[in-house]
């Protein structure tokens, strides 16, 4: 059942790209791995590609020049995976905050997965030194200053796909259940 509806969201898709969007610590960078193994597309880590061109962790890119400077860098990388047909895309968290971004998102299929707050929250505690947004503030309050200030640009997403304890496949597999279900159907 499963590989038939796998089937024949390929198929129905015909290289459309899908990009993942939703907060930080949400699971993007592992559902998108695992959805691009499934649907036997590439994928693209947006924050990886951005520390391989500028040669510097995103932590360095915040400290040395800045957010601004950062979603520029995002936003041309953005640009060049559009070029590419066949790929799941992982996002970062601020992507949805500069609407020249949109133009390109609305190219592909897009999924804000919906991680529940607390497990969110939950999981960033072991992660703080890699997230400069975080950095000396207090999580619980500023994850949910961020999350309202995003929220409203997530929910205009093509998918929500609302995750709890789910493992990365059984995500994956809900992306492409929607995706068949919502879009193709």
């Amino acid at each position: 059942m499963e590989q038939t509806i796998i089937k024949k969201t390929v198929l129905t898709l015909k290289g459309r790209s899908i990009f993942l969007i939703g907060m930080m610590g949400s699971g993007k960078s592992k559902t998108g791995l695992k959805l691009a193994e499934l649907l036997k597309y590439k994928y693209i880590d947006l924050d990886s590609l951005i520390e391989k061109l500028a040669k510097k962790s995103i932590n360095q890119i915040f400290n040395d020049e800045g957010e601004e400077k950062f979603r520029e860098l995002e936003a041309n990388c953005l640009k060049e995976t559009i070029k590419i047909p066949s790929l799941v895309i992982s996002t970062g968290g601020g992507i949805v905050t500069k609407s020249e971004n949109w133009g390109i998102l609305r190219q592909g299929i897009i999924a804000w997965i919906d991680l529940d707050k607390d497990i969110a929250i939950e999981r960033l505690k072991n992660e703080i030194e890699n997230r400069p947004l975080l950095q000396g503030k207090n999580l619980n309050d500023l994850y949910m200053s961020i999350f309202q200030s995003r929220e409203n640009l997530y929910s205009q997403a093509d998918l929500r796909i609302q995750v709890k304890r789910e493992n990365i496949e059984e995500v994956a597999m809900k992306i492409i259940n929607a995706i068949h279900k919502e879009i193709i159907s």
